[in-house]
């Protein structure tokens, strides 16, 4: 296995190498300070505004042709992106002679005056282009409702929100040249190809970088190195390393092991791997699973979920993660790798405390398994934030329960938020598991909720608020659980 120690790159139509130390900057830094495009904004350094958006293309779609998703440069380390290309606010027109034949989506905000300060507007352009990316491509429309929901990752603190949403839903798809189709070169995707099969390894005196090619690479190098850092998509940790709390001194990541980034499903689970991310997870499990990706639309942003993992989102071990309430109820099962072998842990049984887990010092998670829902359950997930999109969760709740007519023959229920971890309520479980369904016994369950759970006072809300929630929720399934059945 031939090893490198460059990070390769194509940012707009320019090939790029980094050597160095630099691969630790984050793209939204290198972007300004070393190639000169100031067009992309760095204001929160937390992958909340959006205005430092990109596009970035990893993989090629059906058609055979780079597949451009927005994210969030602020966050994203350069070794996360090689073998990648970058498209900034700067390459989104197109450069005719010593002029630019603007895009559809820039003559649209001018023509709507989408622009006031103007400081957010490079990301907002970015984010809508790649709305128009993924919606032109699928054969769709680009609704009011849909652009909304694209743009749910960029802030116009000038509030001027009304004509960027009048300049998305004027946009004419027909005069759209997506940008696969003009960044499209078999040459490029062939070099991407080779890339990503090489392994990288980078060292330097306090520093080091290893991005393998093969998973026995992976294992080898965690067997030998215990406290290697594993990074998925960067979208937490890299808030943290941006604040200077953390440093990552020793750093792997997995997304050149194509074997990991699978996503398939058979009779009884649907197999998730350790570099899906949360945008894949969501399309996929919109058949399997329309309860799990209704509440991945409120989730996070697009640019979040673009670069987000699921299996990192479960190893993050939140105690408000949004995925891992369902995962739990459906006793999803985690899959640890190592040197010495595989085995497997069931999800509720992961989590032994606060950010704590049930993985050996040598082992790297490699992929969750989700039981597929049978044809008599019914499934339910709720939260509660300050806002309802991009916004962290005060509480939690999920469940999934089998009916045999009006009987409930099995009763999973999580809660998070109320504990140091997700929770399983398994003695309310058992009280309901056998009896007719009723929303008077999850009434009851409700107002006993104060036997199994004492919640906190934080930032996000008080302990009486999240028991209030909790209690609601359960009523809240029980209406709408009744009304089906």
């Amino acid at each position: 296995m031939k090893t490198t120690n460059t990070i390769t790159t194509k940012i707009n139509d320019q090939r790029v190498e980094i050597k160095g130390e630099n691969a630790f900057m984050t793209l939204g830094n290198f972007l300004r300070n070393e190639e000169s495009l100031t067009g992309t904004k760095i204001v929160c350094a937390e992958g909340d505004c959006g205005a430092c958006t990109v596009l970035i293309a990893k993989d090629v779609d059906a058609s055979g042709k780079l597949e451009f998703k927005s994210v969030n440069s602020c966050i994203l380390p350069l070794y996360l992106i090689d073998g990648a290309q970058v498209v900034t606010v700067e390459g989104i027109g197109k450069n005719v002679g010593m002029n630019i034949d603007l895009h559809e989506v820039q003559q649209k905000m001018i023509d709507h005056n989408g622009a006031q300060c103007g400081y957010c507007t490079p990301g907002f352009i970015c984010a809508m282009a790649g709305a128009v990316e993924k919606v032109k491509s699928c054969g769709g429309t680009l609704s009011e409702k849909k652009a909304k929901n694209f743009l749910t990752g960029n802030l116009c603190r000038c509030t001027g929100y009304q004509p960027i949403i009048d300049a998305a839903t004027s946009i004419d798809l027909n005069k759209v040249e997506l940008l696969k189709d003009r960044y499209h070169s078999p040459e490029w995707i062939s070099e991407m190809k080779t890339i990503k099969s090489q392994t990288v390894e980078m060292k330097f005196t306090d520093k080091s970088i290893f991005l393998p090619a093969t998973l026995k690479e992976a294992l080898k190098k965690k067997s030998e190195k215990n406290d290697v850092r594993l990074i998925a998509g960067s979208t937490d940790i890299g808030v943290v390393v941006n604040k200077g709390k953390l440093d990552t001194p020793d750093t792997m990541a997995l997304y050149h092991i194509d074997e990991l980034n699978v996503i398939s499903h058979d009779d009884q689970f649907i197999n998730v791997g350790a570099t899906v991310t949360l945008t894949e997870f969501e399309d996929y499990v919109e058949k399997h699973f329309p309860e799990m990706s209704r509440l991945l639309r409120i989730f996070a942003s697009p640019q979040i979920k673009n670069q987000g993992t699921v299996v990192g989102n479960v190893v993050n071990a939140s105690p408000i993660a949004d995925t891992i309430p369902f995962l739990m109820v459906s006793d999803a099962i985690v899959e640890l790798e190592s040197t010495s072998g595989k085995r497997e842990v069931v999800l509720p049984k992961f989590y032994v405390g606060y950010k704590k887990l049930d993985i050996k010092a040598d082992e790297i998670v490699t992929r969750v398994k989700i039981p597929v829902l049978a044809k008599n359950e019914k499934t339910r997930l709720y939260k509660v934030s300050m806002r309802k999109d991009l916004d962290i969760s005060a509480v939690t709740f999920a469940a999934r329960i089998v009916f045999d007519g009006k009987k409930m023959t099995k009763v999973s229920i999580a809660l998070g938020g109320v504990a140091a971890t997700v929770m399983r309520l398994s003695d309310i479980e058992a009280k309901l598991t056998g009896k007719d369904f009723s929303e008077k016994i999850f009434h009851e369950a409700a107002a006993s909720l104060d036997q199994y759970i004492k919640p906190l006072s934080d930032l996000r809300a008080s302990k009486e608020y999240r028991m209030l929630v909790a209690g609601n929720y359960f009523k809240k399934f029980a209406l709408e659980i009744g009304g089906e059945l």
